[in-house]
């Protein structure tokens, strides 16, 4: 799905929704291998997806915009509606079963209200059960309702669909059943492709928006381009030039050879040095102090664009500078991040309209077809459903 841009309180409840969800799959996990039972073959996929998603939404709240973008697949659309449908049951089942202060009470209320309306204006087919208890024996009013809202969006009124199958009967799952409800399995899909279809590969480091829910893998890698990403020698400080033509060498060995992380992180480096070039010698109009290893090169550069820069430059030039974190282990077990083509894609492009914006400009044949200019960073209009 396109782009979508939530306020951050928003975010916030999805990361929680999706904090709970993967909770409770670890606890049905850990139960099911303690009676030796056999749960849902794709139990252990979803898990790693909805770390993922949970990562994901971490990371992108992380800022300290009030506006918080989200580049979401279909499948992780799915699935985080699956999460927020599961957040509704668990805040109803607090509120029916524990004494709950009355401003307490109406806060969660609120909060329950909030993530059943997301849930429905991101649902789209197919929509997933996930594979664990219900944590209620009977499902409540609040439950029933985002149900039926959901159903009705996606498959229209009652009266003029077919009957949808639940994917297991009561508290109790099936092995083999599916977390889809009403629609074809994975394996039927796989079967149902043509052989060039069925027959390729499924990344499993394709990372966080390719899934293995019958998505394409991700796009072939961009080829090394034939020119720098930019005029290097129009930097005015010596040591910056210099540190700029071995990263460009770097960046075009890792580019040939498709390796996508070293890629993000020697770009990282490149648009840094050109931010510092840039901002030296305007320390008192940029309002800096100090020395260059003190700054921040996101706020700097979001300074020195000034009011062409979008919320959606705020999120990407965030994720671009904090590629040095792909180096540091600790980190990465933490919180691991993975890039893809796709995403390199779209950070590379922002680099090359950044570097353009700050004045450097780029090689003839450099930038795609169509690509921006530094006019180009206008103000654009809000994204919608804010």
């Amino acid at each position: 799905m396109p782009q979508l841009q939530v306020k951050k309180v928003v975010a916030v409840c999805f990361l929680e929704a999706a904090k709970l969800t993967l909770e409770h799959i670890g606890e049905h996990r850990l139960e099911l291998s303690q009676h030796s039972a056999v749960g849902p073959a794709d139990l252990p996929r979803l898990y790693g997806d909805v770390r993922r998603l949970r990562d994901y939404l971490q990371r992108c709240i992380s800022g300290y915009q009030d506006m918080v973008d989200l580049d979401l697949a279909p499948p992780d659309t799915s699935l985080l509606v699956a999460c927020c449908r599961r957040a509704v049951e668990a805040i109803e089942l607090r509120l029916t079963e524990q004494a709950v202060p009355n401003d307490e009470r109406q806060w969660l209320q609120k909060k329950r209200q909030v993530v059943a309306d997301w849930a429905v204006e991101l649902a789209e087919k197919p929509l997933i059960d996930l594979p664990i208890k219900r944590l209620m024996q009977v499902a409540g009013d609040a439950t029933r309702s985002l149900t039926t809202r959901l159903q009705n969006k996606v498959f229209g009124d009652v009266t003029q669909r077919a009957k949808i199958l639940p994917p297991s009967t009561g508290n109790t799952m099936v092995p083999g059943n599916s977390m889809v409800m009403g629609v074809p399995t994975f394996g039927e899909q796989v079967k149902a492709m043509s052989p060039n279809e069925s027959d390729a590969p499924v990344d499993p480091s394709a990372g966080f928006g390719r899934t293995a829910f019958g998505v394409p893998p991700s796009p072939p890698a961009p080829k090394a381009d034939s020119q720098p990403l930019f005029d290097y020698h129009k930097l005015r400080d010596p040591r910056l030039r210099s540190l700029v033509g071995i990263d460009l060498r770097c960046y075009d060995r890792a580019l040939a050879a498709s390796d996508h992380r070293m890629a993000t992180i020697m770009l990282a480096g490149i648009v840094e040095s050109a931010v510092l070039d840039h901002a030296m010698p305007r320390r008192a109009e940029l309002g800096l102090s100090g020395t260059p290893d003190t700054w921040n090169p996101q706020d700097v550069l979001l300074a020195a664009l000034g009011d062409r820069a979008t919320p959606k430059d705020r999120s990407l030039s965030y994720h671009l500078f904090s590629a040095r974190n792909l180096l540091r282990p600790a980190l990465q077990m933490v919180a691991p991040a993975i890039v893809t083509a796709a995403s390199f894609e779209r950070l590379r492009e922002f680099a090359l309209h950044a570097l353009h914006g700050l004045g450097f400009g780029v090689p003839t044949g450099t930038l795609p077809p169509g690509a921006m200019s530094s006019d180009d960073f206008a103000p654009r209009p809000a994204q919608p459903k804010a």
